[in-house]
């Protein structure tokens, strides 16, 4: 009866004391604080956020309100961009299991049209596509430039036959959006179905994802979501978000309480309530990364097998994780987009800490202040400009008897900031090697961008109005 007894307890203590991260109600409130803390700091106009293990919803709020004044709950939709890619590569790994298609066959056994003017595009294969090492980059296919986008996940094909690879296929990762079109015309294909049919079938209904759908332009946002924000100086400002083909990349509206689900599935390894999406081998293949970069199948791992992504657009945020070793599910989506000021992924670090008994990470100075401090630069600019005006004389007076080659030399150095401003596209590809239209660079950083603007018109004017009272004084 002793040993019976003393087998009773241990079986108790480890089950409910076993994990080292086991949480209490304080862990609860330490995040709820933590995040209303960062969304007063940060401006953020509304988020939701969810918690979950394998098996329950451990926490779950909705913060702030929607574009449509309605406070916003776990039933909230938002657009969640990228994190649409897993949704994709689960497509495609369930067709692979049903012996549809071939994770290392050639994309073009199974798409004929797929023609690219670079012969080694015959041989890019389906995982090649799924874990961005197809050689496609926005280099060779700078899709956020096009003004005319795809209509159709067939247009996107018809649209890369005269693409150049920029590298061998399976050399390099390249996060390229078009990779997802191209797997999501491989899901029709396969399939027989339409891409939003057969995730609404396979996947959005057997986890009761009843608040989530897919979507093929962002166009279709304007009729299915409220506005999210870019931030102007700090403060949120609601827009439509510019037009983009998404089918299969970032076409997805979702909630926290689908997106849950969508997480407790993965953590036990391709099931969740009795239905079965994918095999154990299926989840740790789409898991798996190469050997050339840390993205597996639509998630990025880490080395200690922890999966992230994130979901960029110009108004909506979406930041997911499952912490593989501790054995939690963390999912936060925002009504406001990518913006260079604004550090989204600290609120799921921080929830992150928080759930594994660490202090949570703050920034060091508010996210709005950098916003703030370029409006103040702006005035200072128009107080400088003003006063160079105004000794345009003394100036002048200055320099006639100076060499040409100086007055020069300081007009072309005050004509930098305009050049920058207007060539702002190909320095950010130069520098991050992703090709962006400059509207949408502008929506990235608008603050920025007029003060970048505001101090090269000023400079323009300047350099203008000083030659021409130059020319009067010499003259």
């Amino acid at each position: 009866m002793i040993k019976k007894l003393t087998f009773i307890f241990l079986a108790y203590f480890t089950f409910a004391f076993g994990n080292a991260y086991a949480q209490t109600p304080d862990t609860f409130s330490r995040i709820n604080q933590f995040i209303e803390q960062n969304i007063e700091k940060s401006h953020i106009p509304g988020l939701s956020i969810a918690i979950v293990d394998k098996n329950k919803v451990l926490f779950s709020k909705g913060y702030g309100k929607d574009g449509n004044n309605r406070a916003i709950s776990s039933n909230s939709p938002f657009a969640i961009a990228s994190l649409s890619k897993a949704f994709t590569a689960m497509a495609v790994m369930q067709l692979v299991e049903a012996g549809k298609l071939n994770l290392d066959s050639p994309v073009k056994e199974y798409i004929p049209s797929f023609k690219v003017a670079d012969s080694r595009a015959d041989q890019i294969t389906v995982r090649q596509f799924l874990n961005q090492t197809s050689g496609l980059s926005d280099m060779v296919y700078p899709e956020l430039t096009f003004k005319q986008q795809p209509a159709s996940t067939e247009n996107t094909i018809e649209n890369l036959k005269d693409v150049e690879l920029a590298g061998n296929p399976g050399e390099k990762f390249h996060y390229h959006n078009p990779n997802y079109h191209v797997a999501a015309r491989l899901v029709e294909v396969a399939s027989h179905e339409r891409f939003s049919g057969y995730l609404k079938k396979h996947i959005f209904t057997p986890l009761q994802m009843t608040h989530s759908s897919n979507h093929h332009s962002t166009l279709e946002f304007r009729k299915n979501l409220p506005q999210g924000n870019i931030f102007l100086f700090g403060q949120p400002l609601a827009i439509d978000e510019p037009n983009w083909f998404i089918e299969g990349s970032a076409g997805m509206v979702s909630t926290t309480s689908d997106l849950a689900k969508w997480l407790m599935m993965y953590m036990n390894k391709g099931t969740y309530n009795g239905q079965k999406l994918l095999s154990e081998q299926g989840i740790e293949t789409m898991l798996t990364k190469p050997a050339n970069s840390s993205y597996g199948l639509g998630w990025f791992v880490d080395e200690q097998k922890n999966i992230s992504h994130s979901g960029v657009l110009w108004t909506y945020q979406a930041e997911q994780m499952i912490l593989t070793k501790e054995g939690y599910g963390i999912v936060i989506l925002f009504n406001s987009g990518i913006n260079a000021f604004q550090d989204y992924h600290s609120f799921l670090q921080g929830v992150a800490e928080i759930l594994t008994n660490q202090e949570p990470t703050f920034p060091f100075l508010p996210n709005s202040f950098y916003e703030m401090l370029l409006f103040a630069f702006i005035i200072i600019t128009l107080g400088l400009t003003v006063m160079r005006f105004r000794n345009l004389r003394m100036w002048a007076i200055k320099h006639k008897a100076k060499p040409s080659w100086v007055v020069i030399s300081k007009s072309i150095v005050r004509l930098i900031p305009i050049a920058l401003f207007v060539s702002a596209p190909s320095i950010l590809a130069l520098i991050s090697q992703r090709a962006l239209s400059w509207e949408r660079i502008f929506l990235m950083v608008p603050s920025g961008m007029i003060w970048l603007g505001v101090v090269g018109i000023c400079n323009l004017l300047i350099v203008a109005a000083r030659i021409i009272q130059l020319n009067k004084r010499l003259f």
